[in-house]
């Protein structure tokens, strides 16, 4: 499968134009790796935004080991690092591979420089970005307010 037969495969870029699409492909790769090979790193630069083809990983918060907390798993079909193009900060978390992955990588930054260069691309992937990270934030906060829910003691 060639990148841009991926691309249109995933929901980020499903609304996008067979140009647009051929804007980003140049700027895709192929990554693979083995069990506990980190893909990002909490505390440093996100260098690339992923694409997971195959495998899973683990994301976990907490630089020192033995303070470390499992925030979550990443599955085929899952974007990692996506955060990094709405600020351009270092990871808020650590994503680590729990078995060989296959991934498609895009240079965060060149990615940004596109979309800035490309105001009509730029606002189409934005406005899909905002929509995933909002159902992920909903879900996070959902399973919150379970954890934090008490029963209702007068009721017997």
């Amino acid at each position: 499968m060639t990148f841009p037969e991926f691309l249109k495969q995933v929901s980020l870029f499903k609304d996008l134009t067979d140009e647009e699409i051929n804007h980003i492909a140049p700027l895709c790769r192929l990554v693979e790796g083995k069990a506990d090979d980190r893909l990002i790193k909490e505390g440093l630069p996100v260098k690339s935004v992923f694409f997971l083809l195959a495998g899973q990983a683990v994301v976990t918060k907490g630089v020192d080991q033995s303070k470390q907390s499992v925030i979550g798993d990443v599955k085929k079909g899952t974007i990692i690092g996506e955060l990094s193009l709405y600020d351009n900060t270092v990871a808020s978390a650590t994503v680590q591979a729990t078995e060989p992955f296959k991934a498609v990588a895009i240079d965060s930054m060149k990615f940004s420089q596109l979309m800035e260069t490309s105001p009509v691309l730029g606002y189409k992937i934005f406005k899909k970005l905002a929509q995933a990270t909002s159902r992920r934030l909903k879900m996070v906060s959902g399973e919150h307010a379970e954890c934090l829910s008490f029963p209702d003691e007068t009721a017997q």
